[in-house]
């Protein structure tokens, strides 16, 4: 079964400790890696990010600097709710083991998939890393 990995950047890939010569940390980027070389996942952005060229172009350069794959696809912009975007995609793509990283809490624990929250402060962190892949094992 397909894992995928909902993803945003504000808050996880960039942090008030790593926030990158381009907004995007350097630190999250390589667990971001660990995580994509653990579980075999594809990333789904979910992020405002998706919204804006330049960022997504930044977001594009960063990955493929660590050799991540570019993200499948994106969730759609229906509502800001990020909770129901995030839905609404999964609603259209079938079955799949799905987890959830972000910053905000944004109502994603009734979505049925699993949540990791990061925080503003310290972004993805190798134990928050290691949470998502055992996420993926617990499905």
């Amino acid at each position: 079964m397909n894992r995928i990995l909902f993803l945003d950047v504000t808050g996880v890939l960039n942090s008030q400790a790593d926030c990158g010569i381009d907004g995007i940390g350097d630190s999250h980027l390589c667990e971001l890696k660990r995580i994509v070389d653990a579980t075999n996942c594809e990333i789904v952005l979910c992020s405002t990010w998706r919204l804006a060229d330049d960022l997504l172009e930044k977001l594009q350069l960063a990955l493929e600097r660590h050799n991540i794959p570019i993200w499948i696809d994106s969730t759609p912009d229906l509502s800001g709710d990020r909770a129901e975007e995030i839905q609404a995609w999964i609603e259209e793509n079938g079955p799949f083991i799905g987890v959830i990283v972000d910053d905000d809490v944004d109502g994603f624990t009734e979505i049925g998939h699993r949540f990791v929250q990061t925080s503003v402060k310290n972004g993805l962190t190798a134990e928050l890393a290691t949470k998502v892949i055992s996420a993926f094992g617990s499905q």
